[in-house]
C-alpha cells in the first residue's frame, strides 16, 4: 500500500492588517474549508497558528471556524500544534516554546472545542532542533515534523518504511521536492497520483511505504486562484478509485509504520544545499551572514530579558512579548525576501514591549541600551539600502 499524508499550515502574523487576512480567508480558507467538509473522504493534517485564528474570530469569520471544527469531528482532519504567533523555535529559549505551546493549545480549544487535541507539532517554518523533541516529549507530543532535505544531505536517502525517532518524538520528514513541486507547478491532483505513484513504486517496489507533502494552505486559492479545487478535488476522486494509495493524517502514519533512533540535524524546510554546506541551517531568520539578523536578535534577546526579569512579572509586558518574536519580521530582513516596512513593524512591537517592561520595572538604562540597539537595527537597514542603490547604479 502506498501512503499519502498532506499536510497544511495556515497563519497569519500578528501584525497583519484586516482587509488582507478578509482577503485571504474569501480566496482560501473557507475553499478549503469546503474541501476539508465535502463528501469525499478527505484526510488532512491542519497547523492553523492560534495568531491566525485570533484574526478570523475577530474579524467575523464563523463560517470557517465551524467548518474546522467540523471536518475535525467528522475525521477528516487532525489538529496539529505550533507556537501561538509563529515564533522560531530553535532561536529562542526552551521556556517560550514551551510558553508559545501552551498559548497555541489554550487558545485554539478554546475556539475550537474538544475536538482540537494535537498529537504531534509542526514547528514554525519546519525548523527544528534536536534539543527541542526532549520538550515535545516532555509535554506529551508523539510526533513534530522537519523536512528531508537536511537528513538527506547527512544520511543519504530518506525512509519510506520507518520514521527517524528523537528523544523518544517520531520525527516526520516531508517531501522537500514532491512539496514545493506541488507549491511551484500547479498539478492537476489527478496527474500528481498517477505520477507519484511511478516514482513510489522505482523507489520502494511494491512493498508499503509513504510520501508526505506539507505547505502553506495559502498557496491553494490565494496564492494559485482556485488551485484547491485543481489539486485537491482532482486528487480525493482519484484515490476514491485508486485501492493502491490510502491517504491519511500523519497521527495515523505513526500507527502504521515503525519508529528508529536516527540523527536529525538541524533542519528548516527553506534551507538550501549551499546553507547546509555553509553551515547556515535557518538562513531565513537567522543567517550568520546578515547584519540586520545579527541586529535584530541583539534586540529581541535584550527585550526578552527585560520582560521575563521585571519584578513580579508585568501581564500586559509578557502578552506583548508573545506577539514581537514573531518569525516574519526576520524573513523579510534575509538575503531573498527584503521588505523594511515589515522589519519596522517587529522593530516596533519589540520597543512597544521595551517601553512596557521598563516603566514597570523603573530600569531607565535598560530603555537607553534597547534604543541604542533599534538604532544599530536602523543603521543595518540603511545600509543594505545603500549597497541595492550602489549595484542598481
Amino acid at each position: 500500500m502506498k501512503f499519502i499524508a498532506i499536510l497544511l499550515h495556515v497563519y497569519q502574523p500578528p501584525t497583519q492588517l484586516g482587509f488582507v487576512v478578509d482577503e485571504i480567508a474569501r480566496e482560501c480558507y473557507q475553499p478549503l474549508v469546503n474541501i476539508f467538509t465535502c463528501e469525499l473522504e478527505p484526510r488532512f493534517t491542519l497547523n492553523i497558528n492560534y495568531s491566525l485564528t485570533e484574526h478570523l474570530v475577530t474579524r467575523g469569520h464563523k463560517e470557517i471556524i465551524e467548518g474546522l471544527r467540523s471536518a475535525s469531528e467528522k475525521g477528516n482532519l487532525e489538529f496539529a500544534d505550533s507556537g501561538a504567533y509563529h515564533p522560531i523555535f530553535p532561536l529562542i529559549p526552551v521556556s517560550e516554546v514551551k510558553r508559545q505551546l501552551e498559548l497555541n493549545q489554550q487558545g485554539n480549544r478554546s475556539v475550537f472545542g474538544p475536538s482540537y487535541s494535537p498529537k504531534g507539532i509542526f514547528p514554525p517554518e519546519m525548523c527544528f532542533s534536536s534539543h527541542l523533541a526532549r520538550l515535545f516529549h516532555e509535554m506529551g507530543y508523539s510526533w513534530c515534523i522537519t523536512d528531508d532535505l537536511p537528513y538527506s544531505y547527512h544520511n543519504g536517502t530518506p525512509p519510506y518504511n520507518f520514521i527517524p525517532k528523537v528523544s523518544d518524538v517520531a520525527v516526520f520528514l516531508r517531501s522537500n521536492t514532491w512539496s514545493n513541486d506541488v507549491s511551484f507547478h500547479l498539478w492537476k491532483g489527478r496527474d500528481f497520483l498517477n505520477t507519484a505513484k511511478d516514482r513510489m513504486s522505482e523507489w520502494f517496489g511494491n512493498n508499503d511505504g509513504y510520501l508526505i507533502i506539507a505547505m502553506d494552505g495559502e498557496t491553494f486559492g490565494h496564492h494559485h486562484k482556485y488551485y484547491e479545487e485543481k489539486f485537491f478535488r482532482s486528487l480525493l476522486y482519484a484515490v476514491r478509485e485508486d485501492p493502491e494509495v490510502k491517504l491519511v493524517t500523519l497521527s495515523e502514519l505513526f500507527k502504521v509504520f515503525p519508529t528508529k533512533e536516527q540523527f536529525v540535524p538541524p533542519s528548516t524546510w527553506s534551507a538550501s544545499m549551499n546553507d547546509l554546506c555553509a553551515d547556515d541551517p535557518y538562513p531565513l531568520w537567522r543567517s550568520k551572514f546578515n547584519p540586520i539578523h545579527h541586529n535584530q536578535w541583539v534586540l529581541t534577546h535584550h527585550v526578552m530579558g527585560m520582560v521575563n526579569g521585571t519584578s513580579g512579572g508585568d501581564p500586559e509586558a509578557r502578552k506583548l512579548l508573545d506577539k514581537a518574536i514573531y518569525s516574519c519580521q526576520y524573513w523579510w530582513a534575509s538575503s531573498w525576501n527584503y521588505d523594511p516596512t515589515q522589519i519596522f513593524r517587529g522593530a516596533y512591537l519589540l520597543l512597544d514591549t521595551l517601553e512596557r517592561a521598563g516603566r514597570v520595572s523603573g530600569d531607565r538604562e535598560a530603555i537607553r541600551i534597547g534604543r541604542e540597539m533599534y538604532n544599530n537595527l536602523v543603521f543595518s537597514i540603511s545600509e543594505r539600502q545603500r549597497q541595492q542603490n550602489e549595484k542598481k547604479a
